[in-house]
């Protein structure tokens, strides 16, 4: 039923310049230069505002019928073809929006008990990597690299290419047993790797499955078992 109304009711908003004798036709051009504010609609509503003025006078002054006919004819079709184009500007529908409460994105991330065990995840091994620069040696007592080694040292994850057996790179890694125990093998033979860069250029290990690991890797100094 709204529908309804809402048809029938821009149906007369269209032929306004037709029951109006003209006189209201530039109402409509003018609604549409309210909404755009733009030279054209101006101009039109000038114009058609022009001739319903125009109708008023020949009528006032009471003109020859031929002359008043002419005038509202043209200023009729002008003021329903402006009408009908105007129309989808001033009967379009605007965007409902909705105020949403402020979203901290960041914050709702971090607060999820998964995120926050990767976080302190990636800490620990800062943490870990730090001990292993600024002394290594501690780091050999820690056990950090090297899964179920030393004292009870949560180290993040990190696994230690040049002490950590092939069982060890194999579990904590997800490598297969196969390529773990070839690469022990390789490394026990040539005394471990100076860096993981060394790692990279002289083991032979696949570049995707050291990119892979690369949070978790460490390097230490090798020690013959």
């Amino acid at each position: 039923m709204r529908r309804v109304f809402r048809v029938i009711g821009q149906a007369l908003w269209v032929l306004m310049p037709v029951y109006t004798v003209g006189i209201l036709g530039w109402l409509p051009a003018a609604q549409a230069w309210w909404r755009t504010r733009t030279s054209g609609w101006l101009a039109a509503t000038a114009a058609l505002a022009a001739g319903g003025a125009g109708m008023l006078l020949k009528y006032a002054l009471g003109s020859e019928n031929d002359v008043f006919v002419m005038i509202f004819l043209a200023t009729t079709v002008a003021g329903v073809g402006a009408a009908l184009k105007a129309r989808p500007v001033v009967f379009r529908r605007r965007e409902e929006t909705v105020e949403l409460p402020p979203y901290d994105g960041a914050a709702a991330i971090e607060d999820h008990p998964a995120v926050r065990e990767v976080l302190a995840g990636r800490e620990r091994r800062r943490q870990a990597r730090e001990i292993v620069t600024r002394d290594p040696a501690m780091a050999h007592e820690l056990g950090i690299g090297r899964p179920g080694a030393g004292p009870d040292y949560d180290d993040g994850g990190l696994v230690d290419l040049n002490n950590a057996g092939a069982g060890e790179l194999a579990t904590a890694l997800g490598w297969p047993r196969e390529t773990a125990e070839e690469f022990v093998l390789a490394r026990d033979l040539r005394g471990g790797y100076a860096s993981a860069d060394e790692v990279a250029a002289l083991s032979g290990l696949a570049p995707a499955l050291l990119d892979r690991d690369a949070e978790r890797i460490v390097v230490l100094p090798y020690r013959t078992k």
